[in-house]
This record gives C-alpha cells, structure tokens and sequence, in this order.
C-alpha cells in the first residue's frame, strides 16, 4: 500500500490490545495521528459493547464493530447506529439439528447491549452469569450465538472440529460460523454479518473505496475483513490461516505490531 489509507480497521484481542490487556501509548498515538491526519478509524471486534468501552479513552475511533459487525455502535455518544441480530428461531433450530446429530455443548447468547450475556446451565459453570432454558435466550434479541464446548479440564480438539463442521456446514445459507481466540468457543451470527460485511456496506455509504483502507488482525473472524480490504497486516501471533489471507504479516500484537505499520504515513 502506497498512499495513505483513507480507511483503518483496527481489531482489538490479540491484535491492537496486548497480552496486558491494554493498548499501548504507541499504537494509542498512532491512531491518534491517523484521525488528525484525515484517516477513518474504525475498531472491528468480537467483543460486545461492555466489554469493549473501558477501552474507549485509549481508542481515537468514532465508530466500532461490536459482536464481529452485529452492532455497530457510534463510540461517542455511545448508541447504536445498525442492529444486525440473529434470527432466534433459526438459531435454535440450528442448536437442536446438531445436538439431534449427536454433539453436546452448552450455548449461550449475547444480546443487545441492554440485555447483556445470558446462557444454559452447564455453560461455565461457576461464573455469575443469567442462566435460562435455550429456548428463553432464543426468544431475545441475539446479536451473537455462543457455542461452548469443552470444559476447564480441557478441549477436545477433535469434538470441537467435529461441532465446528456441524454448523459451519450444516446451515451456509442461515448462519456465519466463526472464532475469535477463546478456547473452545464458536461464535455464530446472522449469515452476512461479518466485519466484512458489515464494513463494505459503511464504507460504500461513506464512499470509501476498498482499495484505501487497510485492516488489521489474528483471528479468523478477521478474515472477511481481509478479504475486503485494499491490504491486510496480520499479527505476528495470527493464526496459520490468517497469516496467508493478509497482504503481508508483522510482528506481534505485543511489540505494537499496529503502530509500526502505521507509522509509514503518520
């Protein structure tokens, strides 16, 4: 990428925000040059509204994809601009096809912001979460399914593929299937909400073409983010499938792998 991008789509879990679970004056001043210098910074994340504003001071972005695109929230006043929910009924059909096939997990569901997380019993048992009966958490507003398998003495890496096949494959016209890094977890959204998705339509409406704007990330729900954008910076730490889908790889989220790519415009 030789221009400046007029576009900056940054994710946060293993990508802008280290290990330390903060953000670092590095990248924190890079984004800060970016906005003053012209260039729109969005924050793509799997993370839900609660857990991604304690951030917010460190973040010089006024728009951000929360729940991988399902919200997209306007960081300053703190409303949501575009709801892009799941169907419950789908989702729960989909949660009794695959049991019916054999599998066991437990789901949880991510509401809106003003609903918050609540999931089965036998889901992380021990957390103080809201627990109800799957088809109470499919009767709400479902910005992101949550699929758990496994449990804190471990995962089973092939149960875990064997479930991962069984709704990726299972429902291509209904339901995007992905993950973010948090072991053991699928993550489910309406089909065409992916931070891809999601942003190519802003960034039409904004008249921002795909060949200005450049993303960042690790993870395979990053990956349609990749896909859309002029160029893409894996992390150093990304995964195998992501470091092949980006335009070109850098260090890791930790060494301020963000800045250091921005800082060849600003």
């Amino acid at each position: 990428m030789q221009s400046a991008p007029r576009l900056i789509l940054v994710d946060l879990d293993g990508t802008l925000v280290g290990r330390d679970g903060r953000v670092s004056d590095r990248n924190a001043a890079a984004l800060e040059r970016a906005t003053a210098a012209g260039s729109q910074v969005v924050i793509a994340t799997g993370r839900p509204v609660r857990i991604l504003m304690p951030l917010r001071p460190r973040l010089d972005a006024s728009i951000a994809l929360c729940y991988n695109g399902a919200i997209v929230l306007d960081l300053d006043t703190e409303e949501v601009v575009q709801a892009n929910l799941l169907d419950g009924a789908v989702f729960q059909d989909a949660v009794e096809r695959v049991r019916a096939a054999g599998h066991s997990f437990a789901v949880g569901v991510e509401g809106t912001p003003d609903v918050g997380i609540r999931v089965e019993h036998g889901y992380r048992e021990g957390l103080d979460l809201v627990r109800a009966e799957l088809a109470e958490l499919c009767g709400m507003g479902i910005a992101k399914g949550l699929i758990r398998v496994g449990s804190a003495d471990g995962i089973d890496s092939e149960r875990f593929e064997a479930i991962w096949d069984a709704f990726s494959d299972g429902f291509p016209d209904t339901l995007e299937v992905t993950r973010s890094g948090v072991p053991g977890l699928i993550e489910i959204s309406a089909k065409g909400v992916s931070k891809g998705g999601i942003i190519a339509a802003l960034a039409s409406d904004w008249g921002i073409d795909p060949s200005t704007a450049i993303a960042f990330g690790d993870m395979p729900n990053d990956l349609e983010m990749f896909r859309w954008a002029g160029w893409s910076v894996a992390m150093g730490n990304a995964e195998g499938e992501v470091k092949l889908a980006a335009s070109e790889v850098g260090v890791d989220h930790d060494e301020d792998a963000v800045a250091r790519v921005l800082e060849r415009w600003f």
